[in-house]
């Protein structure tokens, strides 16, 4: 059986593969900032005054479900200083209090649901804004989605009550199918049950331009503990896309509907806000679009191999979404770490 401690052993291995490919590398061109101990960390962050912390979850704050070494002790610290501290995911599978719930237990510490930040609850901010006649909504995707709508006072359709039910659907359904007409929006996020009957269901919702598509994420994979990666929702957002011919509004990272709700709606200053990320796609581009400084962590997506391309993609001209630092990990935003207790951590 699998300890605590040999998880967090395998996982700074690899950080530190990921960490030594970067730093012994010669960049030709631009070099990345690198801030490989505490006292580096908290000398940067002290240089930018930074009010809001705002961090992804999984490949940052844990792995799968095995919490990065470090990531307890180092919130607590960040908010003793005064700093605020949201979660900020692309999962949409649960809603903000069983996000909270879940970070909470992970971490071993209480948390509020306002710093709780799922792309279902995004999802749900953006139609009650922009969208307010939506009233009745066909779900793509798990609990978290139906129930930040329902909050809002949308009534849903499919979601999990559609699991395992429409996996045989052929041309007699879709030919009988009896759409809903009060149906005013498709809201898709993150689905393991995933059919070809959703697909068959929700295109026919689709035809209708006045319905609204909308995606919790278009992240195309997530990243398992061995490496290995999993299907995510941008692979069910693409094929409803293909046969509706019509591109859903992304609202999770990187958009920029996202950045404007953490200002307006949780008082986000951008200027004044890093963001805390292992992917580029999503994490890193997030800041590029928003104006929020990043911070690219190697626990999750981001391998050494990666950073080293992303760079010398830009030492040849090429656009690129460079962060404003790399840091190893999380357990480093610890201000108050000693070099004894950094060593020790750094060879769990």
């Amino acid at each position: 059986m699998k300890t605590a401690t040999t998880a967090a052993t395998t996982l700074l291995a690899s950080i530190n593969r990921n960490l030594a490919a970067i730093s012994s590398h010669s960049f030709p061109g631009p070099a990345p900032t690198i801030c490989s101990t505490s006292s580096s960390v908290a000398s940067h962050f002290a240089s930018k005054d930074y009010q809001s912390f705002l961090f992804d979850c999984d490949g940052v704050v844990y792995r799968v479900s095995d919490k990065i070494p470090g990531a307890t002790e180092s919130i607590q610290w960040l908010q003793s200083q005064g700093k605020r501290c949201l979660f900020v995911t692309n999962s949409s599978g649960r809603d903000r209090e069983s996000m909270r719930a879940k970070l909470s237990t992970v971490l071993g510490m209480e948390l509020e649901t306002d710093q709780m930040v799922p792309s279902c609850f995004t999802a749900a901010s953006f139609i009650k804004d922009n969208h307010p006649n939506v009233k009745k909504a066909l779900v793509i995707g798990d609990a978290g989605v139906v129930s930040e709508l329902e909050k809002i006072g949308v009534e849903c359709i499919g979601g999990p009550a559609d699991h395992g039910k429409t996996a045989a659907w052929d041309e007699a359904d879709i030919e009988n199918y009896e759409i809903d007409p009060d149906v005013g929006a498709v809201v898709v996020g993150m689905c393991t049950n995933f059919t070809y009957g959703m697909v068959a269901k929700a295109n026919l919702y689709l035809l209708n331009p006045d319905v609204v598509f909308v995606s919790t994420n278009q992240d195309p994979y997530d990243v398992l503990r061995n490496g290995r990666p999993q299907p995510a929702a941008g692979v069910m957002v693409r094929a409803l896309e293909a046969v509706a011919e019509r591109p859903a509004t992304n609202v999770g990272k990187p958009s920029k509907y996202l950045g404007e709700m953490l200002k307006e709606k949780l008082g986000v200053d951008p200027a004044k806000a890093v963001f805390v990320g292992d992917r580029l796609d999503t994490d890193i581009e997030f800041g590029l679009n928003n104006g929020v400084d990043t911070a690219l962590v190697l626990s999750g997506c981001s391998t050494g191999e990666v950073v080293k391309d992303l760079y010398a993609k830009a030492s040849r001209g090429e656009e690129a979404t460079l962060p404003t630092v790399i840091i190893p990990h999380i357990g480093l935003f610890n201000g108050g770490l000693s070099s004894d207790e950094e060593e020790r951590m750094s060879k769990l």
